[in-house]
């Protein structure tokens, strides 16, 4: 970990605000990095993975999109809560992961760093290719603002464990169907940003080996339910990384739901990865974010959260 008085001094206070999903923003009031940022919340009819259909509420006025068309994008409240972007990053390319990002990509002229797929998703909605950058995992990159390591990971258990290779997303000269935005390979990103190290994920699996030694600050996991499927999941992974100061819970919403619907089911199928994280990592800090209430990393490394 970066906690010595020396890398305390290099210390900026960062913002990160949940877009739900695994979607995040996080900035330190100068550079924007986005992490797999899904706004539209597409009500979605049809199994491609996890539950067969959206979950709908009473008063749910969205349009139903069967998993054969190409999704409606929700580009108004992708203005109001996306205004800058410098960075997306891209853990997969399953549409609530990657189909709002070649709109903000254009929009804001943000670089995109992704698989094979992910550039092919930006391709496909018309992201110039020097906004392109095409990793396979293991990369280590420097960027003016910030470094980041790209870490080999996986999808999460789905389907009663049965996996099946749906290939890459294609670079077609039509907009792409929902049920053809496949994962296309899975990473995690150790993002190195105003002297900190955070460990991002976006799905409930990684390899352990490639993950074990590392040292964040902080990690982001991903705590639904298909961590279940996974052998001690959150015990492993808090072991081989020495068990972060911060633990950030992330991809614990109901996705399906509107923005504004209860999550409380949700929130409450936190609790037990909380009980995990303590049994194992006591002194951790641990923080479950609602929806757009942004939580600020000060320069004195306190956490507080931003009420509306």
């Amino acid at each position: 970990m970066t906690n010595s008085p020396e890398a305390k001094s290099n210390h900026a206070p960062l913002t990160f605000t949940h877009l739900g999903a695994a979607g995040w923003s996080i900035t330190d009031g100068k550079t924007v990095i986005l992490m797999d940022p899904y706004l539209s919340r597409v009500r979605f009819q049809g199994r491609r993975f996890g539950p067969a259909d959206a979950t709908t509420v009473e008063g749910d006025t969205r349009p139903l999109i069967k998993m054969t068309d190409p999704p409606i994008y929700d580009t108004a409240f992708i203005d109001a809560q996306v205004p800058k972007a410098d960075y997306i990053l891209v853990t997969h390319s399953h549409f609530n992961h990657c189909m709002d990002v070649p709109y903000i990509a254009r929009k804001t002229g943000a670089k995109i760093i992704g698989s094979e797929s992910t550039i092919n998703v930006a391709l496909n909605g018309e992201v110039p290719d020097d906004q392109l950058y095409a990793v396979k995992g293991g990369e280590d990159y420097a960027f003016p603002e910030l470094s980041l390591r790209v870490i080999p990971s996986l999808h999460s258990a789905l389907s009663c464990k049965l996996y099946r290779d749906f290939g890459t997303v294609q670079n077609i000269d039509r907009p792409l169907c929902l049920d053809e935005y496949v994962e296309g390979g899975t990473f995690g990103y150790l993002l190195r940003f105003a002297g900190r190290e955070i460990l991002l994920f976006g799905s409930m699996n990684y390899i352990e080996r490639e993950v074990e030694g590392l040292r964040p600050d902080a990690a982001f996991i991903a705590s639904s339910s298909p961590r279940l499927e996974i052998h001690s999941y959150t015990e492993r992974l808090m072991r081989a990384l020495g068990n972060p100061r911060i633990v950030v819970a992330t991809h614990w919403d109901d996705q399906g739901l509107p923005f504004g619907a209860s999550q409380e089911r949700a929130l409450a199928g936190t609790k037990s990865f909380i009980d995990e994280v303590k049994a194992v990592a006591p002194d951790s800090r641990i923080v479950v974010p609602l929806h757009f209430e942004p939580f600020v990393w000060d320069a004195d490394d306190q956490i507080r959260v931003v009420k509306g």
